[in-house]
Formats: C-alpha cells, structure tokens, sequence
C-alpha cells in the first residue's frame, strides 16, 4: 500500500510543478488619474584611465535624485499623461582634482568655490518638471519641456560662466531624445502578453551624443519568479544588456578627441508588483570599456584606455 502511495504521489508532485511553472503573468504600467509615486533613484560611477600623462588615474561619481511622478490624466486604453518633477539631487565627485559634494537638500553653505557652479545648475533644476506620455506597456509615446529646463540651465552663463560650464553635461542630459532614452531604461517596455516563468522578452535602446556617437542596446527580460497573490502579488525579473557602439564619432575639439567603444554588458533585476503596476525597485550594473585617442597640447597623438562600472538602483519611497 505505501508502494502504491508513493506511485500515485510523484506524479502528482510532478503535475504540480508543471502547474507552477506554467504559471503566468501580465505586466502593465497601471495608473489612476492624480495619483503620486516618488522614487529615489542612485546612480554610482567608477572609472579607471590609464595612458594619462600622469599616469593611471581613477574618478568616482555618485548623484542621486528624488523625483516625484504624478498622473494628470489616464486615458481609456491605460496610456497616462505624467508630470516628473525634480524634488532634490545630490552629486559628489572625487577625482585627481578633489573632491565635490552638493546637495540641494541642505542648505547651500558650501566654502568650496569649485562647487558652486554645479549648486546654481542643480538648484535651477529644483521644483521644474516635464511631462510624460506613456502607455501601459511601457512605450514613451512622448516627453515635453525638458528643452526649456535646459535653456534655464544655460541662461546661468550670463550671470556666471562658471556655471555655465558646469550645466553643460546636465544639458546634454535633458535633451528630450536623452530624456526619453533615460526613461525607457529605467521604465522598460513590458512583455506584449502574459510571460510565463522561465520565459521572457527583448527590448531595443538607443543613445548617444556627439562625444560617444551612435550606440544600439539590446535588453532581455527573463521573469524568475511570481511571489504573493492578488493585492500582494510581486515579479521577479532578471535583466540582461548588450551595448554595441553602431557609429564612432568624428573627431572632434581641437585636441581631435575621438571615443571608440568595446561591446559592453550589463546585468540586473526589477521587483515588480503586479497588482498595482508599478515597479517597486530596479538595481543595474554596467561595464563600458573605451578608447579615447587625442593629439596632446605638443601636438602628439594621445591614447587613453578607460574602464567604467556603472550601478543605478531606483527605489519607490512613497506610494
């Protein structure tokens, strides 16, 4: 009898995992008109150069920023019309030049002169905001108003060059096309149907700038697990990049500076909570590994060879 017991109970342990792993689920970005999520996003920056003049050199870079998304409109089919507006940021550098801390979140009472042209860039961008017009799968249908943020962070030149300079890269970073390029990263397009666990989907990224030229991404998204049920469900997915630089720029400055980059990677994973339709936290790890030749001010042609791990974490912090 415990024989047959024992027969008639592995094919039912065996059915039962076959029902889990058929289990499936579908993601959708889920909104409600006036609601409000705040995430705080984290982004860690360590490179390390060789083939500089004085020798091999590493740079670290943090900045962290608090931004506040808010539906203004929901429309039938679930595409949500979404104002992101800049709460706080906090960016701290260290480098062969020192160090540099500002936080808009405290009071500006910083001695450090070099820091205070990147404080007025910061400040500047402190309460504006842009909007976003995204539908549920995720899809950036459009962004607004991050040219006249980046105006308002150039208009600084006029009372402060020194500022000026400082915005440039926060600039480049609020072009709309980067902007949009930034969001469908950190927001990525969901599976187009229910994925079941085990299986997953792909998404294409592209970006770039005059500095790095053209650069194609591959994401693939595998979802691990399904945690929780109903109001509680939760996904787990596991997150895949592939970054390969499709157009090398052209030299450019009058050191003749051009950037050429190897085929990069990176790895990470997002908590998902199904019932509401939001992400809950996402963590991203990348490695970039380039080369950067230039003519030095002799004239003589320079080449450099700069490695970048790069860790981006995004964290709900009020539902």
């Amino acid at each position: 009898m415990k024989r047959f017991r024992s027969l008639v109970l592995v094919p039912a342990l065996v059915l039962c995992a076959a029902v889990a792993d058929a289990q499936t689920v579908t993601l959708r970005y889920r909104w409600t008109k006036g609601e409000s999520r705040t995430y705080r996003m984290a982004t860690e920056t360590a490179s390390d150069v060789s083939g500089m003049p004085e020798g091999r050199t590493t740079f670290t870079q943090s900045m962290s920023q608090v931004l506040k998304f808010t539906a203004e409109d929901v429309a039938a089919d679930g595409t949500a019309t979404i104002r992101q507006t800049f709460q706080s940021l906090r960016m701290e550098g260290n480098g062969p030049m020192g160090k540099m801390l500002v936080d808009t979140a405290v009071p500006d009472t910083a001695a450090d002169s070099a820091a205070r042209p990147m404080r007025q860039v910061l400040d500047a961008m402190i309460g504006e905001s842009v909007v976003i017009v995204a539908a549920p799968d995720g899809t950036i249908r459009r962004v607004e108003g991050a040219s006249r943020i980046a105006e308002k962070i150039a208009h600084l030149a006029d009372g402060d060059p020194a500022a000026g300079a400082a915005g440039q890269g926060i600039r480049r970073m609020l072009s709309e096309d980067a902007l949009k390029s930034t969001l469908e990263q950190t927001f990525p397009r969901l599976s187009a149907g229910p994925v079941a666990i085990g299986a997953g989907w792909t998404g294409q990224l592209a970006m770039g700038n005059e500095a790095i030229g053209r650069v194609a991404g591959t994401s693939t998204f595998t979802l691990k697990a399904v945690e929780g049920a109903g109001a509680a469900q939760k996904a787990r997915i596991a997150v895949g990049l592939t970054l390969k630089q499709e157009v090398v720029p052209t030299p450019s400055g009058p050191m003749r500076m051009v950037t050429t980059l190897r085929d990069n990677k990176g790895e990470g994973d997002i908590l998902f909570d199904v019932a509401r339709g939001h992400i809950q936290r996402t963590t991203m790890r990348t490695e970039v590994t380039s080369t950067v030749t230039m003519n030095g001010p002799d004239g003589v042609p320079t080449t450099m060879q700069n490695k970048t791990t790069t860790t981006m974490t995004m964290e709900l912090v009020e539902k």
